[in-house]
């Protein structure tokens, strides 16, 4: 199955601080990996599956139209925002990696970036929660969350990180 985004760049662009003029190759990496990584966690393998497929197909419809426009689409661009904040400034060329500046502006400071990226992991978070309820309070309209098996992820229902790992 070809790779199949959940948000549009429109929508990325138009949710987020990311300017217009920001390059959409640069960015369709990090949403790639904000959807693999946030939204197949927490749908599980089968439905994020499902809804790759319908959207391919051109028949995604109801309740899960609902789940993809209305949540995975806001909590989708706040992770990619998130996932891409750390290289905004950055450039990678043959071999060497080079610290893009501005003309008219200042850089962030690592310590003023990281707290940029804690607001935004906090939006995401919070989009996350609010689409993970809608799931489970509709659990009749997703058969596929409840339905992996085997290798295919099961849904994690923690939309925050508390920051520990035991």
């Amino acid at each position: 199955m070809a790779y199949v985004l959940f948000i549009s760049e429109d929508k990325l662009k138009d949710s987020t601080a990311i300017n217009g003029n920001v390059d959409v190759n640069f960015i369709l990496p990090y949403v790639k990996v904000a959807q693999k990584i946030h939204c197949e966690d927490k749908l599980g393998t089968d439905l994020y599956d499902k809804l790759q497929s319908e959207i391919t197909a051109g028949t995604l419809t109801g309740d899960y139209r609902t789940l993809v426009d209305d949540f995975i689409g806001s909590m989708l661009v706040q992770w990619a925002f998130y996932e891409c904040i750390p290289f905004l400034r950055f450039k990678i060329q043959n071999g060497n990696i080079y610290s893009k500046t501005s003309e008219n502006g200042n850089a962030l400071s690592e310590t003023e970036a990281s707290s940029l990226r804690e607001e935004v992991r906090n939006t995401a978070e919070y989009f996350t929660e609010r689409m993970i309820l809608y799931i489970t309070n509709n659990l009749t309209s997703f058969p596929e969350y409840s339905t992996n098996t085997g290798a295919d992820i099961s849904p994690n229902k923690d939309a925050y990180y508390s920051g520990i790992n035991i």
